[in-house]
């Protein structure tokens, strides 16, 4: 089976009129949220017109720099693609609000406009903020998401479709749940890449056009929502690697379609469910910040330059976990102690077809997890 670049390379004789933009489509422009157009889009008018050196430029800082600079040289040669406009590309940094925002917009020949929403990249505050969703009703983020939708709204005519990958895939549904009525009614659809929810239910009225598309193993796209409606699809990953697009199987113009997720991913939202109920705003925000901090200690700001100065960056925050307050390590005891409790009254034996005896003794094994001395416990 083909993956988005085999797709791409099937369908690039086809315009929009002969196949209107799938789902498939969608989540290519969302991978191409990731690549930072805005430090070349005011001189770029279509794909087509990206020189080969670009192609590098712009995904060798992506998680995946091989796969999308293939992607990316394939679309630029594609009657389907390449006359696509690529246009006011923004990317918003600001580590005192915890916030990093980017999106570009990408006009199709036919007058549709795609809202591409970046979603999180090695960057620490890209992770923070993402994490703050468990204590926070919007997070800057959103807020500028759907800005940036009614700001393109206003300066371009035609139908609307959102998209985006990871928190990309949140901001778009934030954008669009959130936009007056007269703006919604432009939005055609907003695909969702295994995005978290927003925290809240959407009316039934918008739910058709939302389209989220979660791997069989998904353990992102499933948090933060209450209505767990989704479309499971395959991947050839395992695990966290699920989330990766290039891992989507594509056949007939489509993702490959499962009937639903795995154990894991649903115990794993089972659990994580439970453990963030559990917990108080104030206990979560101050469990975040202080683990935040602790990152912060070793002078890195991305996964990258903290993996490249390993022993310095452990040095520091074991130093870091030492010199921290009661009241953190009362908040850090508290939440511990809530995962365990939530991870062993998730766990239900017939999703993990237990033996007999072993289901037998859950009950007194959980009362036993619940009396284990806590990891943050100080001495």
């Amino acid at each position: 089976m083909l993956n988005l670049t085999g797709y791409a390379k099937q369908v690039g004789s086809l315009s929009f009129a002969q196949l209107p933009l799938t789902a498939v489509d969608g989540v290519i422009l969302a991978q191409l949220a990731y690549f930072p157009f805005n430090l070349i889009a005011p001189s770029l008018n279509r794909l087509g017109d990206l020189p080969p050196a670009a192609f590098t430029a712009l995904t060798q800082d992506t998680w995946k720099p091989g796969p999308n600079a293939a992607l990316l040289a394939v679309l630029a040669h594609q009657p389907r693609f390449c006359d696509i406009r690529v246009h006011d590309a923004v990317d918003q940094l600001d580590a005192a609000l915890e916030k990093q925002f980017s999106a570009v917009t990408f006009s199709l020949p036919g007058g549709q406009h795609v809202l591409a929403f970046r979603g999180t990249r090695a960057a620490f505050v890209d992770w923070k903020e993402d994490f703050n969703m468990a204590y926070l009703k919007t997070i800057p983020s959103q807020r500028a998401a759907l800005a940036y939708l009614e700001g393109i709204a206003a300066r371009f005519p035609g139908p609307l479709t959102l998209v985006g990958h990871s928190k990309g895939g949140t901001l778009a549904t934030y954008a669009f749940v959130k936009a007056p009525l007269a703006l919604q009614n432009r939005v055609t659809a907003v695909y969702n890449a295994d995005g978290p929810g927003i925290g809240t239910a959407v009316v039934p009225a918008l739910r058709s056009r939302i389209h989220k598309l979660v791997p069989q193993s998904s353990l992102i796209g499933t948090l933060f929502d209450p209505d767990q409606e989704y479309q499971v699809i395959q991947s050839t990953a395992h695990a966290l690697g699920q989330h990766d697009p290039f891992s989507w199987p594509v056949q007939d113009h489509a993702f490959v379609p499962l009937a639903t997720t795995d154990g894991l991913s649903q115990y794993a939202q089972r659990s994580i469910a439970a453990w963030v109920a559990e917990l108080d705003a104030a206990t979560k925000r101050a469990c975040l910040d202080a683990a935040y901090a602790l990152v912060l200690r070793t002078d890195t700001r991305t996964f990258a330059e903290l993996r490249g100065q390993l022993p310095q960056s452990a040095k520091a925050i074991l130093t870091g976990l030492r010199d921290t307050d009661a009241a953190t390590h009362a908040n850090w005891r508290r939440a511990v102690t809530a995962l365990i409790a939530a991870l062993w009254a998730s766990l239900e034996p017939p999703a993990w077809h237990l033996p007999a005896p072993v289901a037998a003794r859950l009950p007194e094994l959980k009362q036993l997890m619940a009396r284990l001395p806590n990891p943050w416990q100080r001495d």
